[in-house]
């Protein structure tokens, strides 16, 4: 009888005591997985050799400049996490890791053969 009246006795303190505040639940952060695409826009791409202009649009397509300074032009996808870029008249892709783009939209990227450039928007005030 002395347990019940003690274990009883302990059970009214307990629903008598005020709640026990509980921590403030910090905001979610929405994470966005970061695709591998290119927004679209106008850039220089640095070989770490030379720089050269790239220009994307929204539906993918492409113009740019080879490594002997013709002008090309393609379309691009996303594959994988990768986008991978087909020229005009070639019928094999060229695929890029992107790392996902810093604070000014600068990016790493990696071709599946190992050569990696630095990829930069061109702004306006940049372009005069």
């Amino acid at each position: 009888m002395k347990t019940y009246l003690a274990l009883s006795a302990a059970l009214v303190v307990a629903a008598c005591s005020p709640a026990a505040e509980t921590e403030a639940e910090a905001p979610v952060e929405e994470v966005v997985a970061y695709d591998g695409s290119v927004a679209p826009g106008d850039y220089s791409v640095d070989d770490g050799e030379s720089t050269s202009p790239f220009s994307i649009d929204a539906d993918g397509n492409w113009n740019g400049v080879d490594d002997e300074g013709n002008p090309n032009e393609g379309t691009s996808e996303v594959v994988d996490g990768k986008i991978c870029f087909t020229t005009a008249g070639d019928d094999v892709a060229r695929c890029w890791l992107n790392e996902a783009p810093g604070e000014d939209g600068s990016f790493t990227s990696t071709s599946d053969e190992g050569e990696t450039v630095t990829v930069a928007p061109v702004t306006a005030e940049a372009e005069g």
